[in-house]
């Protein structure tokens, strides 16, 4: 049991002898209410003051119960505050309450359920870009602390834990606990609460992929085909690979995602007439409609339309030059 508990605990029997000993005094001496509960006070804290009422056996016998119950649940009630303090507990409960604080304050936020290696590496990656991000796990793990991390303890297959994530606010779940059936309990629940959250998860077998995505992933995730493909790559296109992890981490060029708005000058406007690589320096490799529709290295009479998700590769700083393709 918790110092915090314990504290709690003890503070309820020094209550519940209060109230005992003030009806004690009531039924047994038949005085009034307030003279019983400062009679119960002055006994309970041991202060010394004159009686107020003269005792008769019973009243004596009642008042002796109530200095050995009472001045033990005070002598404890203590002894468990001096451990709160020592012991940092009502730090982290003040810490406890922040970070709740900040996490009812996000939104659009991502939530991170797993914080093993992978969810670590993912909530590290998002803190560094400044994008808000919440982990949930059953066990606050050293790294999370380290890099304080907004984290909720607790069984992200829950609905009362992703909803105090704020799975109704946010815009994305990651799922990458140690179990695929975890993984897929997590998701159809993610998903029951939120129909618009965007959800990635991973898998740690492929026969798991297609139940993910009938539970309601957008996207799943394998490490060890990801892995695979990579290093044959590495063999096969090695220069293709440092170019790629040069982009990813931010060295001199950058890849970014944009979605033209519907108010958007360069709506109906082709590629070529756009002035986009004019303006901004970047050139647009990949178009995504709408309608799901990919346009992989479009061409320079392809037509921008409201909605598309223009994929730009450029010069280092690429994020700080998009917001002048949307015009003033």
């Amino acid at each position: 049991m918790s110092p915090h508990t314990r504290l709690i605990l003890s503070i309820a029997v020094v209550v519940v002898v209060l109230i005992g000993g003030t009806l004690g005094y009531m039924l047994v001496m038949g005085q009034s209410a307030f003279n019983s509960l400062y009679m119960t006070v002055i006994t309970l804290t041991t202060v010394g003051y004159e009686e107020v009422f003269e005792l008769d056996t019973k009243g004596q016998i009642l008042t002796m119960v109530i200095i050995m119950v009472g001045y033990g649940a005070v002598a404890i009630s203590l002894a468990n505050l001096v451990s709160l303090v020592i012991s940092g507990e009502l730090r982290k409960v003040r810490e406890g309450q922040r970070m709740k604080a900040q996490i009812n304050g996000l939104d659009k936020h991502v939530i991170i359920c797993g914080c093993g290696r992978m969810g670590a590496l993912i909530a590290s990656a998002m803190q560094r870009e400044g994008a808000g991000c919440v982990v949930v796990d059953k066990i606050e793990s050293d790294e999370a602390q380290a890099n304080n991390f907004l984290f909720i303890r607790g069984d992200a297959t829950e609905d009362s834990v992703l909803l105090e994530a704020g799975a109704l606010r946010a815009s994305a779940l990651v799922s990458c606990l140690s179990s695929d059936a975890d993984n897929v309990y997590v998701t159809l629940t993610a998903r029951e609460l939120n129909p618009q959250l965007k959800i990635i998860s991973r898998a740690l077998h492929s026969t798991t992929e297609a139940k993910l995505r009938r539970a309601g992933a957008d996207s799943v995730i394998s490490p060890q085909v990801i892995g695979a493909n990579k290093i044959v790559t590495m063999l096969r296109r090695p220069d293709v690979v440092d170019f790629v992890d040069m982009a990813a981490e931010g060295v001199n060029i950058g890849i970014a995602q944009y979605e033209v708005r519907p108010d958007s000058p360069l709506v109906g406007t082709p590629l070529c007439e756009s002035g986009i690589r004019e303006k901004t320096g970047v050139i647009v490799v990949a178009i995504k409609r709408a309608d799901g529709v990919q346009i992989f290295s479009p061409g320079p009479r392809e037509v921008i339309e409201a909605n598309d998700q223009l994929v730009l590769i450029g010069r280092g700083g690429l994020s700080e030059r998009l917001d002048t393709l949307q015009g003033p």
